[in-house]
């Protein structure tokens, strides 16, 4: 790897393990000082409106960053994007009011859903401008970008924590204000950092062009948008606000699990997408080593922090939330934890996919996915609430690796199929046998870490070459 693929490691790093904090910070705050009731409505109504401007997106994000990597013009593209989030969102919103005035029942029901939906659009609107920084691998700037809504969100937070009562009034406020400052900082450092400014010189056709190019993967957004929130919402129609709350506070702490995850996949989609507007396929597979490393380190992250969570989750979680969301959500999310090598994969191979322009691959993948999870869920949440839904993402994940894993060429790096199931047994092993030999948590913690990597290294899923050639690579990017 080169210096600047460190360095913009580095910075994606810094982005990402902030907003995990931030993140982290906000939805425990929250959920410790709102009722379960008003908690599970808020995340409820926030799902509704994730689903909607998802779908509204039409997976543009990505077709820009690809186009913006190919060195395409990017004014161009954001003069474009912007266009269609702005007209997009606003028509939106007008039929969230006229939904107000037609079912006034319904808005009086989730009386908060009309005021969440400002911050959504702002944040809607903020989309276009990092996608440009993202495309041009500015993740410095991009990190900015994505950081200032949360900054506002925890010192506001932690101010009105610390001086009063937090009210479901206070929380959107505070959401609508951070989003629409995310909003003007993502304008103000794209024109003076990045010199790329609105133009509004293109034609109808041009957004015709970049609509089509679009529209094969038009039904993968509603579908990847349903997978994403689709347990969430119907969780809200049949269990109640309650059980939402519960099951969306499990959720999200598996939300914030793959770290690593998070950091990687904008600059593998930026570098997949710059290599392969060049190469073959199968000049990738020439890097299997590179490729094998990052699989390995991608399988042990995935099974390691699970592996924590799932050790300190009853007594931890009860602690910080009041004994709302512990033990009551202890199996939940650990069926929800046992996804996350599965979702590691899924990722790479949909980045190579899209990177090669494969989106009706991902469309049949995606379907099958979709298919499962709704009508499981539509089966599982009566009968078994959070736990069901849990069940049927997990069923549905790990369809969806074995349908990637049959379509690309990625299967036949070993790695892809042989590290996911042997660090996924030795996290259970170590697992079981830490409450198995002490009901002490930090001994728990201790000898199922020391375990975990002596495992590792027996298994031959982490070498001490590896170990050197991480230090080596980051000491050469400084």
């Amino acid at each position: 790897m080169s210096p600047k693929l460190i360095r913009d490691i580095s910075a994606s790093s810094a982005q990402v393990l902030f907003n995990q904090i931030a993140g982290a910070a906000i939805f425990l705050i929250t959920s410790a000082w709102l009722s379960k009731e008003t908690y599970g409505e808020f995340n409820w109504s926030l799902a509704v409106l994730t689903f909607i401007i998802s779908i509204l997106s039409l997976r543009l994000e990505q077709i820009i960053v690809r186009k913006v990597a190919a060195r395409e013009d990017p004014s161009k593209l954001l003069s474009l994007f912007t266009g269609h989030v702005v007209i997009g969102g606003l028509l939106f919103y007008g039929v969230l009011l006229t939904g107000y005035f037609l079912f006034p029942g319904f808005f009086k029901q989730h009386n908060i859903l009309l005021i969440l939906a400002v911050s959504q659009l702002f944040t809607f609107f903020s989309s276009p401008f990092k996608q440009i920084a993202n495309g041009k691998e500015d993740f410095r700037l991009l990190a900015w970008m994505s950081s200032i809504a949360n900054i506002i969100r925890v010192c506001w937070l932690l101010m009105v924590v610390f001086t009063s009562l937090l009210t479901i009034r206070q929380l959107l406020l505070m959401y609508i204000i951070s989003s629409l400052a995310e909003l003007i900082f993502c304008v103000l450092l794209t024109g003076s950092r990045l010199h790329t400014g609105i133009r509004f010189q293109y034609q109808v056709k041009d957004y015709l062009l970049l609509i089509r190019e679009s529209l094969p993967q038009a039904a993968g957004v509603f579908l990847n948008a349903t997978i994403a929130r689709i347990d969430w919402i119907l969780l809200g129609l049949f269990s109640g606000s309650i059980i939402t709350a519960e099951y969306s506070f499990a959720y999200r702490v598996f939300e914030l699990s793959p770290l690593p995850l998070l950091i990687i996949a904008p600059i593998l989609l930026s570098r997949f997408s710059r290599f392969f507007s060049s190469h073959s396929p199968e000049k990738l597979l020439e890097h299997k080593k590179e490729l094998s490393l990052l699989i390995r380190l991608e399988m042990i992250a995935a099974t390691f922090i699970p592996l924590v969570l799932n050790i300190i989750w009853a007594p931890v979680m009860d602690r910080l939330t009041h004994h709302k969301y512990g033990e009551v959500n202890k199996t939940t999310f650990l069926l929800l934890s046992i996804c996350l090598p599965f979702l590691y994969l899924n990722n790479l191979f949909w980045s190579v996919h899209f990177a090669q322009n494969h989106l009706k691959v991902i469309l049949r993948i995606s379907f099958l996915t979709f298919s499962i999870i709704l009508v499981g869920d539509l089966f599982f949440i009566p009968l078994y609430n959070a736990r069901g839904a849990a069940a049927v993402y997990l069923a549905a994940t790990v369809v969806e690796y074995i349908n990637y894993m049959r379509t690309s060429f990625l299967s036949k790096v070993k790695e892809t199929w042989l590290s996911p199931f042997v660090c996924m047994l030795i996290a259970g092993i170590c697992g079981f046998l830490a409450f198995y030999l002490s009901s002490s948590l930090p001994i728990r913690l201790i000898t199922s870490i020391l375990l975990f990597f002596l495992l590792l290294l027996a298994t031959k899923q982490l070498h001490k070459s590896d170990i050197k050639q991480v230090v080596k690579l980051f000491r050469s990017g400084k």
